[in-house]
């Protein structure tokens, strides 16, 4: 993969196609290699890669390893080949086979609630992807194809107030599966409930696949729609309460992976708005967010399920003073902080950065309150993310150690992978060029 994406960028944004000879004449299964696709396949694999290896350590004593590792791979799999989809069927296809295996690891592995927890994230997920595959239908139905390239050439001139009715089915299972408000209800229960790796995977993973769908849907196929205003600020509408409601439930948390949860829910807030903006800026800030907060969130899920393990809490208010004896996992949860925060030069600052360039230039354009609105609400929880943020690394790792609590830095698989992911944080922020060039191969 590693290979395709740099024929991406150094082929001249060249196309790879890899077609199937299944009902090729509605494009059952048609796999795409352009850069945009590449960039989030190779971040879902690296991901992918990283909390399997974590998960070797973290699973250790849990029961049917060999189901939990299969169901593991499947789940990692149809993502990337939903990221990879080169036709609506595909994307379809993928969509739906990544949701059985991640019920059942929330479900069979999960904590005390995690069937309950399994089944909201079911009935959700499994909506949504309904009300997208009645999209699906309206869409060949009125326009005879369902291959990306091909439909988008069929979609080129129809008036923007025919593409809104299949642009909101098309939309509503990404939405869903982003938590985007009010669409939100599954995730803080499935976040928590799920075993720690699985969360990582969601939080990282998966959300990346909401966000990959409405940009192909809404910035690629149909660019038009995003110019009914109306529509535009729905949008926006959407991402300024999920950001200030995401952010405002983190901050009165006290378990770490419900903060997180929340802070995840805050986050894709970002990632909507950067659509909302539409064009070049829409694709970049979408996969910069998609870097950052998968880099992010992974490491510090990551470190939540070191330190349950370990000190046998979630609970902050039963932590502190763990920077003396545990620097390596303090050092990659202030770092992943920092950047959700769009702190320079990590890749959540670049990543905010387009989205607030896009959000204005909206403002400007619009001159409407929800625009202008939306730029707040973007200000706002960027200091709410700071807050929480800081908040937590200071109660979890400063100030005096619990008595009674008994821990020290273990330099194994636990404690390295967060880190690992925090330099990329560090690395990828220092050189934002490649991966916004990359994205912007769409097509």
């Amino acid at each position: 993969m590693l290979s395709l994406a740099a024929a991406a960028v150094g082929g001249g944004g060249e196309v790879l196609v890899e077609r199937y000879a299944v009902a090729p004449q509605q494009g059952l299964l048609m796999f795409e290699g352009d850069g945009f696709n590449l960039l989030f396949a190779l971040m879902a694999a690296t991901l992918g890669a990283m909390i399997a290896v974590y998960s070797g350590a973290y699973m250790a004593k849990s029961q049917s390893p060999a189901a939990f590792y299969s169901l593991y791979l499947i789940y990692v799999a149809a993502m990337e080949g939903t990221m990879l989809s080169g036709s609506l069927t595909t994307f379809f296809l993928f969509f739906e086979l990544s949701l059985i295996p991640s019920w059942a690891l929330i479900a069979y592995w999960g904590g005390e609630g995690s069937e309950r927890a399994a089944l909201k994230y079911l009935l959700f997920t499994e909506a949504g992807a309904l009300i997208t595959m009645v999209g699906i239908a309206v869409v060949y139905d009125r326009y005879g194809a369902l291959e990306f390239a091909t439909l988008r050439g069929r979609l080129n001139g129809v008036s923007p107030s025919e593409l809104l009715l299949p642009a909101v089915l098309l939309s509503m299972g990404p939405l869903v599966k982003m938590a985007i408000f009010p669409l939100h209800a599954w995730l803080p229960d499935a976040y928590v409930e799920a075993p720690t790796p699985i969360t990582a995977a969601l939080s990282s993973i998966m959300v990346g696949l909401g966000s990959w769908a409405l940009v192909r849907i809404l910035i690629y196929l149909m660019p038009a729609v995003l110019s009914l205003q109306a529509f535009r600020t729905a949008l926006m509408v959407m991402a300024g309460f999920t950001m200030i409601y995401g952010g405002a439930c983190a901050l009165a948390q006290s378990d770490l992976k419900r903060l997180l949860a929340y802070s995840s829910i805050s986050q894709m807030g970002y990632v909507l708005l950067g659509i909302a903006s539409g064009g070049q800026v829409g694709v970049a800030s979408t996969a910069l967010f998609y870097v950052g907060q998968g880099l992010a969130k992974a490491a510090l899920f990551m470190v939540a399920g070191h330190l349950e393990l370990e000190a046998e809490t979630r609970d902050i208010n039963k932590l502190g003073g763990l920077a003396r004896v545990l620097p390596i996992s303090a050092t990659a949860t202030l770092t992943a902080f920092l950047s959700l925060a769009g702190v320079p030069p990590l890749v959540g600052f670049w990543a905010e950065l387009e989205a607030f360039w896009g959000a204005l230039a909206n403002a400007v354009q619009l001159h409407s309150t929800a625009a202008i609105a939306a730029v707040v609400a973007l200000l706002a929880s960027t200091t709410i993310t700071a807050a929480y943020g800081l908040w937590a690394v200071k109660r979890v790792f400063y100030g005096e150690l619990p008595e009674g609590l008994k821990l020290r830095e273990k330099y194994g698989v636990l404690t390295l992978t967060p880190l690992i992911l925090a330099v990329l944080l560090a690395l990828l922020g220092a050189w934002p060029a490649c991966l916004i060039r990359m994205a912007l191969l769409l097509g």
